[in-house]
């Protein structure tokens, strides 16, 4: 009698073990597939802010980063003899960011002023 109050016990442990662990295997899941539908997508890049100068053209993209709580913006750049609608652009490194999104772009536009200044003679 006693060994099988033992057996039973033992299997009850067992049992307990199992719905214990897929408790916690569902819990992980349900976490994974709600917790992943309940972040907020990244908002959506903003319109192209497209500007002149001597001649070159510039295209600042400004992007809020949620997980940074700061904007930052993409930057490209034609020479006077490429157009943008039919060549890609020189790609700027610009690694700013800012709290504000008009801030952002003024500094992306200031950069790429920067780099055509310096890239002017080249491109005469």
């Amino acid at each position: 009698m006693k060994r099988e109050a033992c057996e039973i016990a033992m299997w009850q442990r067992r049992v307990s073990d199992a719905a214990f662990t897929v408790l916690c295997a569902a819990i992980v899941v349900a976490v994974a597939v709600g917790g992943c539908g309940s972040v907020k997508p990244r908002s959506a890049d903003q319109r192209p802010v497209v500007s002149q100068y001597k001649g070159w053209s510039i295209s600042v993209i400004s992007s809020f980063a949620e997980s940074a709580n700061r904007w930052r913006a993409r930057v490209d750049v034609w020479p006077p003899d490429r157009r943008p609608d039919t060549h890609s652009g020189i790609r700027l490194r610009f690694d700013e960011t800012a709290a504000d999104r008009v801030a952002i772009e003024k500094a992306a536009t200031a950069a790429a002023r920067q780099y055509i200044d310096a890239s002017s003679a080249v491109h005469q």
